[in-house]
C-alpha cells in the first residue's frame, strides 16, 4: 500500500487505494473492451495480470511516484470498485498535475465521472499547491469532454499524442486553473 494514502470523499463517492478485495472487479474492468476504447495502450492496471496489475496499483504513491490510480465507489455500496481515478505527472515544483479517470460500462452516464473530477479537484486545490490541472482526451470521447467542460476545465488546444497505439493520435488538452 501507498507510504501516503490519499482518501477522498465527496457526498456521493469514495476515492482511496485500492483493496485486494477488488481484484474481481478490476479484472473484469480490465476485460470490458468499451472502458478503454479511448485510453493509452500502456495504462498501469492493463499491465501483466489482474492480480500483477493491483498490486502495482496498491504501491503508487503520488508524493514519491509523481502518479498514483485510486479505486473509485459510490458510498451506497462502498465494496464495490466502479472505477479508477489518476493523478499523474505531478510536478509540485511547477505546480501542475494531470487527471483521468474510467469507470466500468455499467456505472456510465450515472454523474459519476462528473462526481470524480469534482472531487479531484477539491483534492488538488485543498491538499497540494498545483496551479494548474490538464486532462487530455481523445476528440472521439466526447462524453469525457463534456464532464471536464461542465467542472470548469476549458479547451486549450488539439495535439498529436503517443498513446501506445501503432500510430500516434490526436488528444484535446483541457486546462483547469486552480488560481
Amino acid at each position: 500500500m501507498s507510504n501516503n494514502p490519499i482518501y477522498i470523499e465527496n457526498e456521493r463517492l469514495l476515492i482511496h487505494c485500492l483493496k485486494k478485495q477488488d481484484l474481481n472487479s478490476l479484472a473484469s474492468m480490465r476485460c470490458d473492451p468499451a472502458v478503454y476504447r479511448y485510453e493509452p495502450v500502456f495504462l498501469a492496471e492493463r499491465q501483466g495480470s489482474s492480480e500483477a496489475a493491483l498490486e502495482s496499483l496498491r504501491r503508487m504513491d503520488l508524493y514519491e511516484n509523481r502518479q498514483c490510480i485510486l479505486g473509485v465507489y459510490e458510498k451506497t455500496d462502498s465494496s464495490i470498485l466502479v472505477g479508477l481515478a489518476e493523478l499523474y505527472d505531478y510536478k509540485p515544483s511547477g505546480k501542475v498535475i494531470s487527471i483521468g479517470c474510467r469507470f466500468k460500462s455499467e456505472y456510465w452516464g450515472r454523474g459519476i465521472a462528473s462526481s470524480c473530477i469534482h472531487a479531484l479537484l477539491e483534492f488538488i486545490q485543498s491538499k497540494t499547491e498545483v496551479e494548474l490541472v490538464t486532462a487530455h482526451v481523445r476528440p472521439e470521447n466526447k462524453a469525457s469532454a463534456q464532464c471536464l467542460l461542465k467542472n470548469g476545465f476549458e479547451y486549450l488546444l488539439t495535439k498529436t499524442e503517443d498513446w501506445g497505439y501503432d500510430q500516434r493520435c490526436l488528444a484535446e488538452v483541457y486546462t483547469f486553473d486552480c488560481c
